[in-house]
């Protein structure tokens, strides 16, 4: 039984048709049944049962259906180990990113891994930070771009710039008209805010608490176009990154004023999963990641606000 034909079991599983699974596959449905009948005649079974609309799973195809899968990862895993052997970047990159991050830099990153690294394939995962820390634990993720809040330095992050966080509101807003305003004029501000439990809600509810202030979300959104949307027909604010909000700040459709005395403290990290080693793969799209993110650094892309801590 060769990874071939349970590669060809596991995507008709997948699509649900011989006909689908062909055409995801670029070849004909005859011999894509064919082939699904060798395999069949291996297992000394039927997978599948044909139906009106398709196939479903036989009791047999079920079973078989976690081998198939790690199997096929095991193979994967040994051609990428292979070929890093041989200094040749290969194989797949899941690659965690928070929203406002992916929209800034999902297309340049993907350039030039295609560009440099040929082999290499991105699965790209959006999430905020405590998902993404999350998914790196369990492994899900190889590499993550999240935030980080405080002045601690994580041991296994890299630190790789400060972000400016910004009350962002509707045009015309009087609160909003200068570059920026103190942390206090967030008291009792109707605000938008993504759901517990979210590191950004928890810095600024500790030093709200800090500073004697009250906040008030007046709803939860965990969507930034939806924030943004709700901002930008009046009557309520949100708190986001700079860097989020660019074209709406340059078309005119919102306005934006960094958050000072205190300024929040936050900055881009990145961070590899620990669940296993990393590939040569993963090394050189962090290596790459990293690099975009500097370079927007440099061209002030993510804030240049000093850090207050008063």
């Amino acid at each position: 039984m060769d990874t071939e034909g349970l590669k060809l079991f596991l995507t008709v599983l997948e699509q649900g048709s011989l006909t689908r699974a062909a055409a995801v596959l670029d070849t004909s449905a005859s011999l894509l049944s064919r082939k699904i009948a060798q395999l069949e005649r291996e297992c000394a079974g039927s997978l599948f049962h044909r139906t009106g609309r398709g196939v479903v799973p036989s009791e047999l195809g079920r079973r078989l259906v976690p081998s198939a899968q790690r199997i096929l990862a095991e193979a994967e895993g040994m051609r990428a180990e292979a070929q890093s052997m041989a200094g040749i970047p290969s194989g797949e990159v899941r690659l965690g990113l928070l929203p406002t991050v992916a929209m800034v830099i999902a297309s340049q990153l993907y350039h030039e891994v295609k560009f440099r690294f040929p082999q290499v394939s991105l699965a790209l995962y959006e999430g905020y930070t405590g998902q993404l820390e999350e998914w790196l634990d369990q492994g899900k993720i190889d590499v993550a771009v999240m935030f980080h809040y405080g002045k601690g330095i994580p041991q296994n992050q890299d630190l790789l710039a400060p972000v400016d966080a910004c009350l962002i509101a509707g045009h015309g807003d009087p609160l909003t008209s200068s570059a920026h305003l103190p942390f206090d004029s967030l008291d009792g501000l109707p605000l938008v805010l993504p759901s517990a439990p979210s590191a950004l809600r928890v810095a600024l509810e500790t030093l709200a608490n800090r500073r004697r202030i009250r906040l008030n979300p007046v709803i939860e959104a965990n969507s930034i176009q939806v924030q943004l949307q709700l901002v930008a027909s009046g009557g309520c604010y949100t708190i986001i990154p700079f860097h989020a909000v660019v074209p709406q700040l340059q078309n005119g459709q919102l306005q934006a004023s960094v958050i000072t005395q205190p300024s929040i403290e936050r900055w881009l990290t990145l961070q590899l999963t620990t669940q296993r080693p990393s590939t040569l793969a993963t090394r050189e799209v962090a290596r790459g990641l990293r690099g975009i993110l500097e370079d927007l650094a440099e061209q002030g892309a993510w804030g240049t606000t000093g850090r207050e801590t008063s």
